[in-house]
């Protein structure tokens, strides 16, 4: 696993910031301070997986907080597991606030401010997964949020010996199937946390767990398919339409809403894109899945509150900021990621 930064050698004065901008560059953002006044000192080493994130901060005392005006300035949202192995942490996300001492793991989402606070030198593994595609239902994810879990004993250990070896080989598994280590990684989170979650009949075994994040994967590298439609999903897993629309009802969605609601999402962040200011909204539209244009207006209408020229072009009286419209960009797949 390659070294991004190790800031030791670095002159006192400049390491906050070379620290801040190395931790922007592979997780999420996050504002850093040192603990005690004393230089923060450690290194990041990261590998990227496709579309999930590993990597390790071995860092001296320091407080890291993502904040609302963080979060403001990105679009995609992750989930982050932290596995801690060394020194104590207090982290807080909504209204839980608890410790994380060695052998301890939490989940945070990127998308809602969240602290760390490490008085004294730490170590701590981090796994980022883009948040649509982790399987588990919002309202376990809010759950679970800066919750200690130990990974020492039962099937959390097992489990997290399993995330760890994943990561101590990450540079070994870069010519894997795109998706293939993603869902080995959420099969052992899942198992991590099942303890801890409602019980789900639906779960079954660990190729079912993950059968709804396979799903919206295969969705995603198809969304500009116009013709992309649940019957066509269901075939390609060998399921049917009926079973298919069953694996989204925890999701409180459709299979027809979630493809629409990742197409404008798509369409959204191109029309925030610079580099493609020169390409009309309705070629931006179709390359995107979308068919009718007017259609594609009413529905970007209802989901963000404003036209799509608006958002290219926000009048003065729109009070939305062009990052986020109602949603926000976050961490890293943009090569901007920073901090836990």
């Amino acid at each position: 696993m390659p070294i991004v930064l190790n800031i030791d050698a670095i002159a006192a004065g400049d390491r906050a910031e070379v620290w801040h901008d190395s931790c922007a560059r592979t997780f999420v953002g996050v504002d850093v301070r040192p603990a005690l006044d004393e230089p923060i000192g450690g290194r990041v080493r990261a590998y990227d997986l496709g579309d999930l994130v590993v990597g390790e901060i071995d860092a001296s005392g320091q407080g890291m907080a993502r904040t609302q005006q963080l979060i403001d300035r990105t679009d995609e949202q992750y989930l982050l597991l932290t596995l801690q192995t060394r020194g104590t942490g207090r982290v807080a996300q909504g209204d839980r606030r608890t410790l994380l001492r060695p052998g301890e793991c939490a989940i945070f989402e990127s998308h809602r401010p969240f602290e760390l606070n490490f008085d004294a030198a730490f170590d701590v593994w981090v796994f980022g997964f883009p948040r649509h595609l982790v399987r588990l239902a919002e309202h376990e994810r809010r759950q679970l949020a800066a919750q200690s879990v130990s990974f020492r004993t039962g099937l959390a250990g097992v489990a997290s010996r399993a995330l760890q070896d994943l990561a101590l080989h990450s540079e070994d598994l870069a010519g894997e199937p795109p998706g293939s280590v993603l869902s080995m990684a959420n099969d052992l989170v899942v198992t991590m946390f099942a303890e801890h979650l409602p019980k789900n009949s639906e779960r079954g075994g660990a190729l079912q767990a993950t059968m709804p994040m396979r799903v919206k994967h295969y969705i995603d590298q198809r969304l500009a398919d116009p013709a992309l439609a649940p019957g066509d999903v269901a075939a390609a897993f060998g399921i049917s339409t009926r079973y298919l629309h069953r694996l989204f009802e925890t999701e409180h969605e459709t299979v027809a809403q979630y493809i629409r609601d990742r197409r404008l999402e798509r369409c959204r962040l191109q029309l925030l894109d610079p580099r493609l200011s020169g390409h009309t909204i309705s070629t931006l539209a179709h390359g995107c899945g979308f068919g009718d244009l007017s259609g594609f207006n009413r529905a970007f209408w209802a989901k963000y509150g404003m036209t799509p020229r608006q958002l290219r072009m926000p009048s003065p009286g729109h009070g939305q900021n062009r990052a986020g419209c109602p949603h926000a960009r976050t961490p890293g797949r943009h090569r901007g990621r920073t901090g836990p």
